[in-house]
This record gives structure tokens, sequence and C-alpha cells, in this order.
């Protein structure tokens, strides 16, 4: 935490610098005398929402249950986590600004969570399906704004489960948990009846006793503590609010449409869920020590195809009827039957291969929106798989398998017959029995329960007779070129395409002898694929909310898992990877403090959360310990996953700038001070340590840029790029049977480019106005960018060091790959002649970027090779001269210069003898980097910037712990990185960015 100062200094400069600036530097859009009239809460209302859950597990102590349970040493902690949608109703009652009500809500969903309990022999999970809540809310109302707090009662439906791949026994038990709950939010009313939200909740359920019994009747009284974090996105339809039939969405004036007809469409989208195994017959059954055959895991995965279906309109009710088919990807894998003896288990793997629905539709329009709910059939094809390392027995079975479906969305009229709409799907298959059968033609009868929730996106077109017509006034035509009443808001809503890149990685140090480092696992370029959906609203005030929310695959990269002696001789085998899973969201509140039309700079607070699973398949030795996969094994065997979960607190930068009327650019740059790593890892040829829980909290940061070009006033498709990277302060696991648990350290990161297409609904920015001709655009102000200036900037580094092996070349390792996060600020000078700009600058930023990997690996003796190597940079600055080329608002330009960093690097000689050697100096190199400089207002600019450095070799240093090493320089030959970074200026002197 000590960190979360720096940050708040660099939020604190823009806040108070903003607050100073001059009243024209921030002509704040004001909601003209035009707008709707202000909105009476008063009233019931029911809504629903989407958002995400994060549950901390306390497994404290337990009684009874045999000798295989003993009490001793019990304690196990655990964070699940997962999405989750549901549905609220409530009342309020409005007196002057003030708000109270009473509101009840219920969220649905599949929040897994592991710890390893009784000194790590059992995975104890728990698996929140649903949350409820009631609650007293008391807010203050600002116009259409309402800012709430709420507190009063919780309710959660927990299931929990104790497995172990050391003992037989299976403990289980549901029950319903009652606790208290307190929570923030804002709520703004679009329209009549119609308002949005964001909210937080934290409920807490105590301490309490659960009896859970195993399969041969014995009883254990288990004491836990859950605690859950609720981050909601909703909206609220008030009952009896006057009509809006003829007050529509601005975007498309009147007249309405008319939804009577047939249509055609295509979607796209992803899903997850939970797949259970529930039991087993014949074979399957015969293989499990525990007399059972328990399976649980999760599921995820993208689809996309069509549909068509009918409606048929009254009044502003509309019912229809609508069938869906799509091609799916769509599966996961779990641990089954555990044979207690050997310690293997089988491996189970469900995969869908298409999916679709039958359902009937019920709605209602809001001038040329239409929100309905759904409900009716649902069918799956798909295969899975059982088998077991070692055994050749192959179980297979596959099928359609139906089930039932409900789901909510929203459809919106873009011209007279297409519409485009956002839906989400709860599917529910089921528990139903399968035969499952191997080549040998042995038998078994399988128990699968499988759940799935779905959100999508599409199109729809409506054809010949039965597209919308429009109503009175329909000579009108659907874009008229007349300036639409100013509302004081605006909602911008997209989808996106992320190609990304990316590694996992996780050292493991020895729970006795904790500086001594026992195996790494670096899932390495893994390749991504994934959809996104995102939603910003803007205020006239400056407040604004967004959120996004993404699922993809992970397709293809390289696993290395090393063991380091001297448990083993050094051991360095890879597998293939492929059909891992993607998945992340945020959500986020702010202030802009310049908000100058469609020119924004804003500071937020906000939510993250990022998963991903990465799953290894065969293995193959590169290294000397052939008894690890001398020979190797086949690609077909899943061998080695992991699955991990970062969520946090966001503290941010926003900036919109308008470079031309159709041009845009949007960087969004973020801190986490603060985040949660939940995550397991699965040997799943190792029973007894499958799955293997890890927990852990540390830091990131997130950085995104996006320029985006206007096609229409509303319609805009971009192009972007974005950096994330997690890192952990402190983290472990236990294995069973230890006492102590052993640390580790996980890094993730995540970088690619991404495609978009978004529409605005309400007020449109002047200039993507007069870019269609509505209204004329103002005059491009006269910028002189001839002064002194001073700011602050937010941003990520990426980089590698590189080692000089005196040894025969490894086939990896000898490098480490750095990533992380970047403070600091700026001072300079500029003096402008016509439209080139010359000027000079010094920086300076607290960094924290780090790294590790192995160094020396091919070492003369293989019972001590592989040492772990790594750097941790502290600071960065630069001196610099940057000359440019400015253009209205806009300057690009070079820069380059002399560069510094404070570095410490690494080697860990405990393996030998040793001990880790630390060496902290100050590296002199050369930078070089570009960037976009864009005057906000008279004295407000803001910056996107590159920066490549090379610091050259870090000063040397060594050991003589065995005669190998003597000699041998142990630091980085060299050291390069790579920085983004947003900046804010403020330029000092009274003309400051002169008007002409």
């Amino acid at each position: 935490m000590k960190n979360v100062s720096a940050w708040l200094t660099v939020w604190s400069v823009v806040v108070v610098g903003c607050g100073g600036a001059h009243a024209d530097d921030l002509r704040v859009i004001k909601a003209p005398a035009s707008a709707p009239a202000v909105t009476d809460w008063t009233g019931f209302y029911i809504g629903s929402h989407v958002g995400g859950a994060a549950s901390d597990n306390a497994w404290n102590s337990i009684t009874g249950g045999g000798t295989a349970v003993a009490p001793q040493d019990f304690y196990g902690h655990g964070v699940s986590g997962n999405a989750m949608t549901g549905i609220q109703a409530g009342y309020n009652a409005q007196v002057g600004h003030y708000v109270v009500g009473l509101e009840g809500d219920a969220s649905f969903g599949s929040i897994n969570g592991l710890a390893r309990c009784l000194v790590g022999t059992f995975a104890c999970t728990s698996r929140i399906d649903e949350l409820w809540t009631l609650a007293a809310r008391f807010g203050y109302a600002a116009g259409d704004l309402l800012v709430y707090g709420k507190a009063g009662a919780a309710w959660a439906d927990i299931h929990r489960r104790m497995v172990s791949g050391n003992v037989v026994n299976v403990l289980e038990a549901s029950e319903t948990r009652a606790g208290w709950l307190a929570g923030v939010g804002i709520e703004y009313a679009f329209l009549p009846g119609l308002s949005g939200k964001i909210e937080y909740n934290y409920a807490d359920f105590g301490n309490r006793s659960l009896t859970m019994s195993d399969q041969f009747g014995n009883l254990a009284d288990v004491s836990i503590g859950q605690t859950a974090h609720l981050v909601k996105v909703g909206l609220n339809y008030r009952l009896g609010a006057a009509s809006v039939s003829v007050a529509p969405l601005p975007g498309v004036p009147l007249p309405q449409w008319n939804w009577t007809g047939i249509y055609v469409g295509v979607h796209a989208g992803g899903g997850f869920g939970s797949n259970d195994w529930e039991s087993a017959t014949g074979a399957l059954l015969a293989a499990s020590s525990s007399g059972g055959f328990p399976g649980r895991g999760d599921s995820s995965g993208l689809f996309g195809g069509g549909q068509i279906g009918a409606n048929y309109q009254v009044g502003r009710w509309v019912a229809g009827i609508e069938a869906s088919a799509a091609a799916a990807d769509i599966g996961g894998y779990a641990k089954c039957a555990t044979d207690i003896g050997t310690r293997r288990n089988f491996t189970c793997h469900n995969e869908l291969s298409s999916l679709g629905t039958i359902t009937g539709r019920l709605g209602q329009t809001w001038g040329n929106l239409l929100i309905y709910g759904k409900a009716g059939a649902a069918w799956a094809t798909g295969s899975s798989e059982v088998q077991r390392a070692g055994s050749a027995s192959r179980f297979t079975e596959s099928g359609t398998r139906w089930g039932w479906v409900a789901g909510t969305g929203f459809e919106y009229a873009l011209s007279p017959n297409l519409s485009g709409f956002v839906e989400y799907n709860h599917v529910d298959f089921g528990t139903q029995d399968t035969s499952y059968v191997d080549q040998f033609g042995n038998a078994s009868e399988v128990g699968f329960k499988q759940k799935l929730d779905l959100v999508k996106a599409g199109l729809n077109y409506r054809l010949g007779s039965g597209a919308p017509t429009l109503g009175a006034g329909g000579d009108v035509p659907l874009f008229v070129k007349t300036a639409a009443l100013q509302l004081g808001w605006q909602i911008e809503a997209g989808t996106r395409y992320w190609g990304s890149s990316g590694r996992m990685q996780k050292d493991l140090n020895d729970n006795v002898q904790p500086s001594r480092l026992n195996s790494r696992l670096i899932y390495g370029d893994q390749t991504g694929h994934s959809l996104e959906a995102f939603v910003r609203v803007d205020h006239a005030s400056g407040l604004f909310a967004k959120a996004n929310l993404g699922l993809g695959h992970l397709v293809s990269g390289q696993l290395n898992d090393e063991d380091f002696p001297s448990e083993v001789n050094y051991s360095n085998t890879i597998s293939e990877m492929r059909d891992g899973r993607l998945a992340f969201g945020s959500a986020d509140i702010g202030y802009n403090f310049i908000n100058d039309g469609g020119r924004k700079l804003g500071g937020f607070v906000g939510y993250r959360s990022f998963y991903q699973t990465g799953n290894g398949f065969g293995c193959r030795q590169i290294a000397t310990d052939f008894d690890t996969c001398g020979v190797p094994f086949p690609t077909n065997f899943v061998g080695l996953s992991e699955t991990e979960s970062w969520r946090g607190v966001a503290l941010g930068l926003n900036v919109r700038a308008p470079l031309t009327e159709r041009l845009r650019l949007e960087v969004d740059a973020a801190y986490l001070p603060y985040v949660n790593r939940a995550g397991f890892d699965n040997h799943w040829f190792r029973a007894d340590i499958n799955p293997q829980s890890e927990v852990g909290h540390g830091w990131g940061t997130q950085f995104e840029a996006i320029l985006s070009y206007a096609v229409t006033d509303r319609l805009s498709v971009g192009v972007g790029g974005r950096y994330w990277y997690f890192a952990t302060d402190s983290a472990s696991t236990i294995f069973p049977r230890e006492v102590t648990t052993s640390p580790m350290q996980f890094y993730s990161e995540r970088y690619g480019g991404f495609l978009q297409t978004s529409y605005k609904f309400g007020d449109v920015d002047p200039g993507e106005a007069a870019a269609r001709g509505i209204t004329k655009a103002s005059p491009i102000a006269v910028v002189n960018w001839t002064g002194l200036y001073a700011g602050a900037s937010v941003g990520a580094g990426w980089g590698r060091t590189t080692y000089a092996d005196p040894f025969p070349t490894p086939v990896t390792g000898d490098r480490a790959d750095l990533g992380g996060a970047l403070l600091g600020g700026q001072i300079g000078a500029n003096y402008q002649v016509g439209h080139l700009v010359a000027g000079v600058e010094a920086s300076a930023n607290w960094a924290n970027i780090r790294g590790t990997d192995t160094c020396f690996g091919a070492y003369p003796n293989p019972v001590v090779a592989g040492f772990n190597c790594g750097s941790k940079i502290d600071a960065i600055g630069a001196f610099t001269a940057r000359g440019g080329y400015a253009v209205d608002r806009t300057l690009l330009y070079v820069k380059g210069g002399a560069a510094w960093n404070r570095q410490q690097d690494q080697f860990n000689a405990v393996g030998v003898g040793g001990t880790t050697l630390e060496s902290t100096r100050t590296n002199w190199g050369w930078t070089i980097g570009g960037g976009l400089e864009y005057a906000m207002a008279p004295s407000w600019s803001v910056a996107l910037e590159y920066k490549y450095f090379d610091f050259g070799a870090s000063s040397a240093f060594g050991t003589s712990v065995t005669p190998e090493l003597d000699g041998v320089n142990l630091a980085p030959q060299s050291n390069k990185l790579q920085t983004v970074s947003l900046g804010v200026n403020y330029k000092f002197g009274p003309s400051a960015f002169a008007r002409e």
C-alpha cells in the first residue's frame, strides 16, 4: 500500500490544478433549458443487473468426521469469484432532495472458490449459486442523478464440498446463510421512468458452524467464515411513470417504429458456466476409491450464429417468437474419479460444438428502444471424454441435450429495417444420465449437470412487408439534419474484437528454506482472441461511468515447467498449449475536470477483474532430468493447467481528445494499488495436489489508447491497443501434510490490439455533429506552444534483461521479461516558429517494473544447475530534446536524449550453498521516442507518449561459492525497456495557449 500515496499525489495535481484554472479553461456543458423535467424518484420500480462477485472463505476448524479428518491444523483460506446477473424491485419516496426507499434483489451465478484445508490434504470448495438482499436506501437527488447508500440483510445459497486425493472421504453440505449488507451507488434517470445504476455492496455472513456428511455417514461440524464483495451495473423501470411513446431516445427522431413483422439476423457472444459430473456406474465407478464420481469445473467459450423470429406490437407492448442456432466452442476440464492408492485421477472434459434456443419474447418500447424478456427451450450438441494418464481406456460420449432458457435484452432500431441488440440468457440443462463407452466396449452411466450464462450482441434485418413501418408523419426522413434537443447526457455502447498475447508465470519457493526456489512455470506466448462489450455514460455535470465485459479463448502457446535442485536434477519440460480461456471486466465512476464539448479529461475510481486458464498438453524434457518426461508424453493428454483471477481497485485518468471533426483519441491509464490474486494449479497426473490452491495479493497497471473515426454523428469505428500487467507482493500455497506454507510469486501480462464499433445515444458532441453537417463547426483555436510547462504522468513499462552465459547455451532462459507501472512528473520548455516546435524536457518516474527467469540452465553440474536471476527497476528518468509539428490543437513530436534508472539485480545461489546476491545501482543510457500532445484548454494539455530505453549493461557483481561461478559476471549484460504514458501538463504564463 505504500505506493497508493504516490498515485494520489499524481491524481491530486490534476484535480487541484484544474480546479484553479481560468473560467474559460473549463467550459462545462450545462444542461439546456429544453432538457426534460427533473426526475421525481417517488414510486415502485423493478429492474435487472449484471456484475461480478468476489467472496472470501475462511475454513476455520472441524470436529468429528472420523480419523480421516482429524481437527489439527485444519485452517484454509480461499477467494471465490465469478460473474452474476439478477433482478431487483423496490420503492422510493422523495422529500425535497432526499430519497428514502426499500429494495430487494436476487443475484444468480456460480461463484466458485477453493482452499486447501487440514494441512493441505483436502480441497475445500464453496459455490454460491444465489445471493439475496433486502436493504433500506437513503440518498440525495440532484436533478436526474441520485447518490445513495444502503444497508440491510443478505442471504447466500452455498454448497460446500471437501475432497481429497489422499483419503477416500468426500464431505458435502448445502446451507442458506444470513448476514448483513452495506453499500453505495449512483443512479441516473435517462428518461421518465428509466434509469441506470452502478453499485457496490459488501456482505458479511459471519463465522458459522455447518454439519457436513461423507458417503459413509460420518458427520463433521465445520466452522466457516464468509464475506462477499459485489459490483453491479443495472437498469430500473419505475412503474406508473409517464409514457415516453411520443419521446423516443435521441439519435433517431420521430416518428417511431412498429416492431410487427418477420426478421432474420446474426449474433456472436461468449458463455460461462459450470459442469458437474455427479455420479457414475460400471468401470468408472470401480476406478474411484471414494465410491462416487465427484467432478466439478468451470466452462467457458465463444459462439456465433443466426436467428429468425416474428414480432407483433399492440400499443407499446411487443410479443414474439424466436429460434436461434450457433456454432460454439464452449468447454472445460474437471478432476473426476480418484484412485487413492495410485494417487491418480480421471480427467473429465466437456465441449459444446453448437447450441440454440426456441423462445417466446415479451417487451415494451421506449421510442426506438425495445426492452424485452424471453423464455423457452434450449439445446446443445457436444461431446465429453474421460481418461486417466497411464490407462489405455478413453471413455467418450456425444449427443444433443435439452433444457430451458430465460433471459433479457435490449434492441434498438438503427434504420427502417435494421436493429442492433444486446442480450443475456441463462441456460439450465439439468442433470442427465449419459452412457460413456471406451474403445474396448466398457460402459458407464454418468450423471452430468450443466448450466451456462450467455451474453451476445447482434443485428436483425426485417423482411419485406414485415419490416418496421413509420407511423404518423411517415414522410419525415429517418435521419434529418436538424439539431436534437440537448438532454444533458450521452451513452456510447459498442463491441470489440481483441487479439492479444501474454504470459502467466509463477515461482514456487521452499516452505522450509524460503530463499530456495523449487520450481517455476511460465505459460508463455499465449495467443488470445476475445469479444467484448462496452458502455460509457457521460453527464453534462462532468460525471461519467464506464464498464466492459469480455470473453475469449487462448489458442496457442508454450508451457515451460522447471524444477530446481536439490529435490531433483535440474528439469525443464515443455508442453504444447491450447484450449485456454480468458474473461475480464471493469466498472468505473469518474469526474471530468475538463468537460468542454468533446474534450474531456477526468479521473476515476473503479473495479477490475481478470480471469484466465492455461492448459499444457503433453510433456518433453529439454534439460537433464530424463526421469521426468525423458520419454515424451503424448499431446492428447492435458498434463498441467493454471487458473487465476485478479480482482482489485483501479485509480486512473481518462482523456478524450477530438483531433479533427471525425477523428478522436481516447487514452485510459490506471494504476491498481491493491489486487487480490486467487488461483489453482491442476497437476492432472497427481490427484494428491489436484487442485492446488494459491492465494495472494499485489498490484497492477492497465493502459489503453483508442483512435476512433465518426462514420456518422452517432456511429463510430476504431482501432486501439492495450497493455495489462499484474504482480503479487505476497502469495503462498500449502502442500498436503505440510504445516507451513510455501512462498510464491506471480506475474501476469497481456497485451494486444483491438477493433471496435460503437453507437451513441443522447447528446452528440459538437464536432461530430458538425462532421455530419447538422451543426456548424466552431472555429479551431490557434495554439501557441511557446513557454514553460510542468505536469504529471501515469503509464506502464515492459522490457527484457539478458545475461552473458559462459556455459553451453540452454534452450530457454538467460533472460528475464520485465513489466510494471510508472508514476511521475515532467518539466520542460517549448519554442514555436510557425508550425515547428522545439523543446527540452526533464522527467522522473517512480517505477515498479520487475521480472525473473532462469540463468545458466546448462551449468556443468546438473545436480545444481539452473539459477534464479531477475531485476527490479524502482525509478526511471530522462533528459531529452524534442521537435514537433503543430496542427490546430495537436502537436506531433519526436524526442531523444540521455536516460537513467535505479535498478536492483538479483542472482540466487542458494542451491549451491550460497545466498541471494543483490546489486542496486544507477544505470545510464539513452532514450528515443515520440508522442502526440493535445491542447485541452488555454493552460492544459495532455500527451500520449512512447519511449524506448537502452541502459546497456548493469554494474558487474559475482560470487566464488563454486569454482565454476568464480569470475563470472552475474549482472545483466543488457537492459532494454519500453514505456507508454499519459501525461497532463500545465503551461505557465499569462498568454497560455493563445487564441486568435
